[in-house]
C-alpha cells in the first residue's frame, strides 16, 4: 500500500510546486493591458463631466496613476467609491463608479480592452496599476 501512496504523493506534490512556480512566474496584469471597454469609457464620460470634472483633469490622474504605481487597481476604485464625489460621497451606482473610472482611464490614455472594469467580481485587485503611456 505504501508503493502506491508515494508516488500518488510525489506526483501530487510534482503538480503542486508546478502550479505554485507558474503563478509565481505570471505577470500580473497592469492598466496599460486593456481592462475597460470603450463603450464602458463612453458611458462614464458624461457622468465624469457632471460630477468629476470641475476638480479634476486628465494631468491629476496622470499624476495620481503615477503616485500609485504597483497598487492593485481596487484600492483606487475605493477610495473614488468613498470619498468622490466631493459633495456627495457614495452616491454613485457600483456600474456607475466602473464607468466614471473606465472614462479617466481613457482620457489619460490606457488602453481599451474586451472586458468592463468591475469590482465585484473581484479581478480589480488582479490588475495593477501603472504609469501612464508616454504620449
Amino acid at each position: 500500500m505504501k508503493k502506491i501512496r508515494m508516488p500518488f504523493l510525489s506526483a501530487m506534490t510534482l503538480g503542486v510546486a508546478i502550479a505554485a512556480c507558474s503563478s509565481v512566474s505570471a505577470q500580473p496584469e497592469t492598466i496599460l493591458d486593456g481592462v475597460y471597454t470603450e463603450e464602458q469609457a463612453e458611458l462614464g464620460q458624461p457622468i465624469y463631466e457632471q460630477r468629476c470634472s470641475a476638480c479634476h483633469n486628465a494631468d491629476f490622474y496622470a499624476n495620481s496613476f503615477n503616485n500609485r504605481n504597483s497598487q492593485p487597481l481596487a484600492y483606487l476604485f475605493e477610495e473614488i467609491l468613498v470619498n468622490m464625489p466631493a459633495d456627495m460621497p457614495s452616491s454613485l451606482m457600483d456600474h456607475e463608479y466602473e464607468q466614471v473610472l473606465a472614462h479617466i482611464l481613457s482620457l489619460v490614455g490606457y488602453p481599451a480592452g474586451d472586458q468592463e472594469l468591475n469590482y465585484a467580481n473581484g479581478t480589480m485587485f488582479e490588475i495593477q496599476i501603472a504609469p501612464p503611456p508616454e504620449s
